[in-house]
């Protein structure tokens, strides 16, 4: 038996911390996801619907509220009519409409698509049961992810966000379009170039006839 026991002893070690391992690692993929804040009795929970949150794809804005704390802890519903949200990114704003989400009592969301890299900001406000809240969450390690390009996380091909691929086919235009002025202009100086020849020969010319035609007249000047 105490044979056993010693060699159970490591095992039991080994499953012990792998447990508390897990355990570690699904609090830190729960604290990264979503931002926890507690308001007055409220606890407002805010981070993006789907995770991670990519470019160009699919997504909105999470909301939770409890009221209280612990196992006492009860979801706070009716609050489409009582809340508002607006989403942030640098100095642009874009209103959200919070609805509840189905079978998911205290929760709410808001569809948006996200066509930029880096952080955005959730702007939280209105009242909770009559408690004003004016609260802004933004993405950071330290709160939930930020949205990600969509090439960083493509397979197996790198497939690149339409904003750039609209970039690089309006760089070609520009390009495309300096190209045909450019053409256009060596055209007209072409022209202005054959016009100015063929007007200087045309001169030449003229001038060769009016010496020729004086010389003429000058001998006859002079037999009489």
């Amino acid at each position: 038996m105490s044979a056993k026991r010693a060699l159970s002893f490591p095992t039991r070690l080994v499953v012990a911390l792998a447990v508390a391992i897990a355990g570690l690692i699904a609090t830190i993929g729960s604290a990264s996801a979503n931002e926890h804040r507690h308001v007055g009795e409220y606890e407002i929970v805010v981070g993006f619907l789907n995770e991670p949150a990519i470019v160009e794809e699919p997504n909105g804005l999470e909301l939770r509220v409890m009221k209280g704390e612990g196992d006492a802890a009860q979801p706070v519903e009716g609050l489409a009519d009582t809340l508002q949200a607006e989403v942030m990114y640098g100095d642009q704003v874009m209103p959200l409409q919070l609805r509840p989400a189905f079978g998911e009592p205290g929760s709410y969301k808001a569809e948006f698509i996200p066509t930029a890299e880096g952080a955005y900001t959730f702007h939280i406000f209105g009242t909770i049961e009559g408690t004003p809240i004016d609260e802004r969450f933004t993405s950071g390690p330290e709160t939930f992810s930020e949205v990600q390009s969509r090439a960083d996380l493509s397979f197996p091909q790198r497939v690149s966000p339409a904003s750039e691929i609209e970039r690089m086919a309006g760089e070609a235009n520009d390009a495309a379009a300096t190209a045909r002025l450019l053409g256009i202009a060596g055209l007209v100086v072409g022209l202005v170039g054959l016009i100015a020849g063929g007007s200087g020969l045309v001169l030449a010319r003229r001038a060769m006839r009016s010496t020729s035609e004086t010389a003429r007249v000058m001998p006859r000047e002079a037999e009489s």
